[in-house]
């Protein structure tokens, strides 16, 4: 099943509705990822890539994900010295082709213990491998040269792998969060959820008390996306992943309450698309009374808002959640428009009414 990021308009719905992504998710998935931050991350990645000295606001790990595979727009910003460097440096895969034994032996040549004993006492209190890289470096002297300062943290990363997997380093979290979104290009959704619950199971016991917004939650996730748009494209990987097995609406059921009691503090749009998308899981999970239980309490605390209105009107006229009752679907898209909301043109209401409508009339399939 497509993932929303990637299914054209005029494909079915992921929802599984049977009408076209256009006439049925696709105003609520827009919604949903404006509410979302942003950041150029081929462009930090050039700057900090052609320009000495210069910080980025991305990981150290990230970086050499990004510049390991410089897309065309990022190509286009660095000089001919600049891409040629490139391929002359160290990456994640060269270092992961190194027998351990290599691995200790370069490090040993730079002065630094790479032994496992040694290793595991540096890892103490600490959930970064490359961080365990840069306190090599820091006992050092003199400092290593730039060569050997990638392969000195990719080579920490890579033991961290080795000797503690039990305990996963936030770059291993990270390749497990890159490997979810390439499964979801690949539009295999239920691989994505498997792999991205692990990043969750993960992160969610590191998010502290105060750690209310998601900006906030930054501040422990730091690797190649904002959690922000991770945790939005997570939830809604767990919908398209329920389609082929309810026991991933249950799971999203759980994780959406999760993240709704700690982020209370998220801006406004976003706590009601968390709770709309509850809803929908909720009917998704067979359970409808609950679903439009959650949906009326948006709609009756937010009366010009038009996501409570659209996401119920769509699940009662829903043929994936049993027989469509198109008389309540429309009836609740009418009291939206004679309310009415201020957003009724963002959610396309005017069709989806139109659509129901048409519908409704459409003989019954023999």
């Amino acid at each position: 099943m497509n993932s929303p990021a990637s299914v054209s308009r005029n494909n079915p719905c992921p929802c599984g509705s049977g009408k076209k992504y256009k006439k049925c998710c696709m105003e609520r998935d827009a919604a949903v990822k404006a509410s979302k931050p942003s950041i150029d991350w081929q462009d930090a990645a050039a700057r900090a890539a052609t320009v000495p000295g210069v910080d980025s606001d991305i990981h150290p790990y990230a970086m050499v994900k990004i510049v390991t595979n410089p897309s065309p727009d990022l190509l286009s910003q660095l000089s001919k010295r600049a891409v040629a460097a490139l391929k002359d440096k160290w990456t994640i895969t060269k270092v992961a082709g190194l027998e351990t034994s290599e691995i200790v032996l370069r490090l040993e040549k730079l002065g630094i213990d790479g032994h496992q004993a040694a290793f595991v006492v540096l890892t103490g209190g600490r959930t970064s491998a490359w961080s365990v890289g840069k306190t090599w470096m820091e006992r050092l002297s003199p400092p290593p040269g730039d060569g050997a300062v990638d392969f000195i943290c990719l080579a920490a990363c890579e033991l961290w792998k080795r000797y503690c997997p039990e305990r996963p380093s936030m770059e291993m979290q990270d390749d497990w969060l890159t490997d979810g979104y390439d499964l979801c290009e690949a539009r295999k959704n239920v691989e994505a959820v498997e792999i991205w619950l692990r990043v969750w199971e993960h992160v969610r016991p590191r998010i502290e008390p105060h750690m209310t917004t998601f900006s906030a939650a930054d501040a422990m996730f730091q690797i190649s996306q904002f959690f922000g748009n991770w945790i939005q494209d997570f939830t809604m990987e767990i919908h398209n992943a329920a389609i082929h097995d309810k026991k991933y609406a249950e799971i999203g059921i759980r994780v959406i309450h999760e993240v709704l009691d700690q982020f209370v503090d998220e801006s406004l749009s976003t706590v009601l698309n968390f709770r709309c998308e509850l809803g929908r899981i909720l009917f998704q999970a067979d359970r409808s009374e609950e679903g439009e239980a959650v949906l009326q309490a948006v709609i009756r605390e937010y009366p010009d808002r038009s996501c409570g209105y659209a996401e119920l009107s769509s699940a009662l006229g829903c043929s994936a959640y049993g027989m469509p009752d198109y008389p309540r679907a429309i009836a609740i898209l009418e009291q939206a428009l004679a309310y009415p909301v201020v957003d009724a043109d963002d959610w396309d209401l005017d069709v989806r009414l139109g659509d129901l409508r048409e519908n409704m009339r459409a003989p019954s399939p023999e």
